[in-house]
């Protein structure tokens, strides 16, 4: 699918309920600028000089899961930040606009409603060989969504990962971030007016 291109109108953007320490950010050309905004307050937790290093790579790891969100055409990204998890399984979100000549949901997965109409979903758990490093932070499961874009010939697509420690222990962890996802993606919404791309 390419980028849809809003130079004929403006593609509205999709309302969410983000649960606590949630922050939906925008993809821009300047992440790192998003990034530093998003951890000033962090500035004020300690010493500049025995903050500054955690900050700046805090700032970083921002900004640079925004530049890999702007690579695949996302508009927005949203990412748990708040107090980091206890064991080592996170997820994230993307939602992009992509061209869709055809009023058609496209095939694949299963057709789900949500509170933003009907929509395609996916689910998928990504395979590691049997060797691979129990030690090594990989793509667990993808969930992604497709609607039509209302009045638009676009869809939006959500598209969410979830990553860790392929350890069979962590799975009910994977489980209740996958619940958690796809109760986000199913309570999404249109906005009323406004709210454009």
């Amino acid at each position: 699918m390419s980028p849809a291109s809003t130079t004929a109108g403006r593609l509205p953007r999709p309302e969410m309920i983000l649960p606590p320490g949630w922050q939906l950010f925008p993809v821009t050309d300047d992440n790192a600028a998003t990034a530093r905004a998003a951890f000033a307050g962090a500035w004020d937790s300690g010493p500049r000089d025995s903050i500054g290093p955690f900050v700046h790579e805090l700032e970083r790891t921002l900004a640079a899961a925004l530049d890999d969100a702007r690579e695949t055409g996302a508009f927005a990204a949203a990412m748990p930040m708040g107090i980091p998890w206890q064991v080592p399984v996170s997820t994230s979100l993307v939602l992009s606009h992509v061209a869709a000549p055809d009023p058609e949901l496209p095939p694949g997965g299963e057709r789900v409603d949500t509170d933003a109409g009907p929509a395609r979903r996916g689910i998928r758990d990504e395979q590691h060989p049997g060797d691979a490093d129990p030690e090594s932070v990989v793509l667990l499961r993808s969930i992604d969504y497709i609607w039509r874009v209302p009045g638009h010939d676009a869809y939006l697509v959500a598209y969410a990962s979830i990553s860790g420690l392929p350890v069979a222990e962590y799975a009910p962890v994977t489980e209740a971030l996958t619940t958690l996802m796809t109760t986000m993606l199913d309570a999404l919404t249109w906005p009323a007016a406004g709210g454009e791309a």
